[in-house]
């Protein structure tokens, strides 16, 4: 039987261990159940919001939708910066990653955020597009719908993305 002097063994323990370690990238932020609730619970407001207005808005009435559209854009900005802060893999691997969809022909790339803060800050511009609107001369009903549309697009896509991240 073949014996190991005890220092070599640390050394081989060490060696290994480094590189099970350097080794396991984390590929995606970790999930956030708080985070995963606060979105839920926007979603609802949004389309309780969208529900109150679907009908059409004038411009003599903005100032009662105001505050409404402050508290909404400031929670989905708050959201983003949230979203953001977790860590992200380094730009190697981002790099490896996108070129390896690339290669498959995917129409997806990753950039250095999380895709959600995307999707959030899309949801804030749109907002902000409606209440300048709202706010300018009205809303027709058609127009609402488009907003929501938008907007629906967008949540489905953070929602979709921060739920896959509790597997």
């Amino acid at each position: 039987m073949l014996s190991t002097p005890p220092k070599v063994a640390s050394a081989l323990l060490y060696i290994v261990l480094a590189l099970a370690i350097s080794s396991c990238s984390q590929l995606a932020p970790r999930y956030d159940a708080e985070l995963y609730s606060d979105l839920t619970e926007v979603n609802a407001e949004l389309m309780q919001f969208f529900s109150s207005v679907s009908h059409g808005t004038n411009k003599e009435s903005y100032a009662k939708r105001d505050q409404n559209y402050h508290a909404l854009i400031g929670k989905i900005d708050a959201l983003a910066m949230q979203s953001n802060t977790r860590p992200m893999p380094n730009k190697d691997i981002l790099k490896k990653i996108n070129n390896y969809l690339s290669s498959t022909g995917a129409d997806i790339l990753f950039n250095e955020q999380p895709p959600s803060v995307n999707s959030l800050k899309k949801i804030s511009s749109s907002l902000n597009r409606m209440r300048k609107e709202d706010e300018d001369k009205g809303l027709r009903s058609t127009i609402v719908a488009l907003f929501k549309n938008e907007v629906v697009i967008s949540m489905d896509q953070a929602l979709t993305y921060e739920s896959f991240l509790n597997r």
